[in-house]
């Protein structure tokens, strides 16, 4: 038996998979672990020794340092590996989730590098996500690839009818999609995927902590024959941080995926309703301003495959009500009663040829509204697109996309965009795109009127061309990405008055063209299992945007103070006694704003069948505010435990 082929063997096994290694101790017999030379001895001793400690302690669920397996991603039209993506796109895993001291998915987004989420309160009772630079108008949500965004406010994006816990991944593409996506994927899209179990689980959380905060879930997974139906619901709760600032946020979420003989067919519940009290929220002049939103999606899809066909079809439907009290102490002041609802189907459908993938598909929505500030109003829309992905010559591919899409009141628009990337190895590539990019008028910026601000029912779509080049590199315990990238724009929108008008009102404006560029970089180090035991992970992102509006008579809600650096890193190791310690720093430089460094911390420790937690959010209790006159909480600690029963 060869010296070094043994010792690597076993190092191999002892590192990656404990029970091939038990099978290869036991296969020895006497003679042949009596001729093994004296190291080999040793590493055989040592490689028991490991073994049996896997199977006689409890250990922490943490498949950071486990050999990463090959994502597919859907950052485009036709599905690729992560390893071959032509654009830059951040993923946020099961076990991210997991070890991340936030634990809701509004506040999971803001340690997304290039990713803006600008918070009123706590939990994310309302986010407004931004991607470099962009407004929160301007990012495309996708649950399980059904569009989410609300008609009448993009403050209504972020009301995902789905808990955290549901989540698998979550892909993050930076940069325009409106090529891929159609409308409002201006800046970017957030494609929330949820789980898909092949055994039965059950689960429950209880977690409290300062703020009088309370929440509570449960969830199950049931397979029955070839189908997957999962179940939960939880409920959330807080007095608030200062005054005013209360909520009760209760979800409920059902999906079932039916296996077939030719693909998969699912079928979609999701409902959320929030209750939270909005000091400051649209205007510092009203602290006791108070919101009661209520969202329901239903979806169904499939997926078929005929040899080198696959069809993609889906129907939606999601309806949001929206209640708002300017004062709640004088509901009679003023009061807005809002209800949405969006609704309809797509088709695509990916040809394999020998010359490439070509995919063909279509949609058609409808969205109204009946409001009592807003008024009646109805629109349809409606387009198709296309992709070619070919590769001319070896390593290289050519990803040609485009997007016709109709209003009703503004005629055809095209959306054109390009994708080069050439794969220099199995791990790392390098792209370049171009992409153009559109997005409407919601509801609220065409007729919202209040004493604070005031629409603007003359408003242009926004438009812009995007230009991005990079690089990416994924291995099993090492990846980076670098990227150059720059949006030209045109009649963006936003809420704006002069500086000099302390008493008037916030007006709806097609600011004149903005552009935008600036440099998105990251490293991530999770080492091997077994090589190890102490860091589990480490990330490091920094961002960095400039704009060249140089209009200084405007005060602006939202796109003239985005963020001018951006640091984000995270660290993940273990302690004694198996604790996991996860940190997150996060350093934000905001125009026209103060800079901050907030730290959060999560304290993690794993058993058989429950796991107990420990976080502490803005460790360091610093002030600090997102949006101008909302000061966000200080230090806040949680304390939780998880409960699940497998295989019952």
């Amino acid at each position: 038996m060869p010296s070094l082929y043994f010792r690597s063997e076993i190092i191999y096994y002892a590192a990656y998979d404990q029970h091939n290694l038990k099978r290869k101790i036991l296969s020895l017999n006497q003679t042949e672990f009596m001729n093994l030379s004296k190291p080999n001895k040793i590493i055989l001793f040592l490689s028991a020794i490991l073994s049996s400690s896997f199977n006689s302690f409890p250990q922490q669920k943490d498949t950071a340092n486990i050999v990463k397996e090959e994502v597919i991603i859907t950052a485009g039209m036709v599905p690729v590996s992560v390893s071959e993506v032509p654009r830059n796109v951040s993923i946020i895993r099961q076990e991210d989730i997991l070890n991340s001291p936030v634990q809701n998915l509004q506040d999971l987004m803001s340690y997304v590098p290039g990713l803006d989420v600008r918070t009123r309160g706590l939990e994310g009772v309302q986010a407004d996500v931004s991607i470099r630079g962009g407004s929160f108008e301007q990012t495309l949500i996708l649950l399980d690839g059904v569009k989410l965004n609300d008609p009448q406010t993009g403050h209504h994006n972020m009301n995902l009818p789905v808990n955290t816990n549901d989540i698998e991944r979550v892909e993050i593409l930076k940069g325009q999609a409106s090529s891929i996506y159609g409308p409002n994927a201006f800046a970017g899209v957030i494609n929330f995927i949820t789980k898909k179990e092949t055994n039965s689980e059950l689960s429950a959380n209880l977690s409290g902590g300062s703020f009088g905060f309370f929440n509570g879930g449960l969830s199950v997974h049931v397979p029955y024959v070839d189908s997957d139906n999962m179940l939960s619901i939880s409920k959330s709760q807080s007095d608030g941080y200062m005054h005013n600032t209360n909520f009760d946020i209760t979800t409920f979420y059902y999906k079932s995926c039916v296996s077939l003989n030719s693909g998969s067919a699912n079928v979609a519940v999701g409902y959320t309703e929030k209750s939270f009290g909005a000091n400051g929220f649209y205007t510092t002049k009203y602290p006791n301003q108070w919101e009661q939103t209520k969202t329901l999606l239903v979806s169904t899809g499939a997926d078929y495959s005929f040899g080198q066909v696959k069809l993609i079809p889906e129907v939606f439907w999601r309806s949001n009500q929206d209640h708002y009290l300017l004062d709640y102490t004088n509901p009679a002041f003023y009061m807005n009663d809002h209800k949405t609802n969006s609704y309809g189907a797509e088709l695509r459908s990916i040809f394999l040829t020998n010359v490439g993938s070509i995919e063909l598909g279509g949609d058609l929505n409808f969205d109204n509204i009946n409001s009592s500030n807003l008024g009646i109003h109805s629109r349809r829309e409606g387009g198709i697109s296309a992709e070619y992905v070919t590769s001319p010559i070896e390593n290289f591919k050519v990803l040609l996309n485009g997007f016709a899409y109709n209003y009703d009141d503004y005629g055809w628009k095209f959306i054109p965009g390009l994708d080069l990337v050439y794969q220099i190895s199995n791990n790392f590539n390098c792209y370049t795109s171009f992409g153009k990019s559109f997005r409407i008028p919601t509801y609220t910026e065409l007729y919202y009127n209040s004493p604070a601000q005031k629409g603007n029912a003359l408003l242009q779509p926004e438009e812009a061309i995007s230009y991005e080049t990079g690089a990416n590199y994924n291995a099993a315990s090492f990846s980076g990405n670098l990227s150059l990238f720059s949006r030209n724009g045109k009649n963006l929108i936003d809420w704006a008055k002069g500086f000099n008008d302390i008493n008037g009102k916030y007006l709806v404006q097609n600011i004149a063209a903005i552009n935008t560029y600036g440099i998105d970089m990251g490293i991530s180090y999770c080492p091997l299992f077994g090589f190890d035991s102490y860091l589990k992970k480490i990330i490091l992102n920094y961002t960095y945007l400039k704009s060249n509006f140089n209009e200084t008579n405007l005060l602006s809600q939202y796109i003239l103070d985005l963020l001018r650096h951006q640091f984000i890193a995270e660290i993940t190791h273990s302690a004694p006694l198996d604790i996991i310690f996860s940190w997150a720093f996060r350093y934000e430089n905001r125009y026209n704003f103060d800079s901050y460094f907030i730290t959060d911390l999560k304290l993690s420790r794993s058993f058989n069948n429950f796991d107990l937690s420990l976080s502490a959010l803005n460790l360091f209790n610093k002030l600090y505010v997102d949006i101008t006159g909302i000061p966000l909480p200080g230090r806040w600690i949680k304390a939780g435990i998880n409960c699940r029963i497998n295989n019952f």
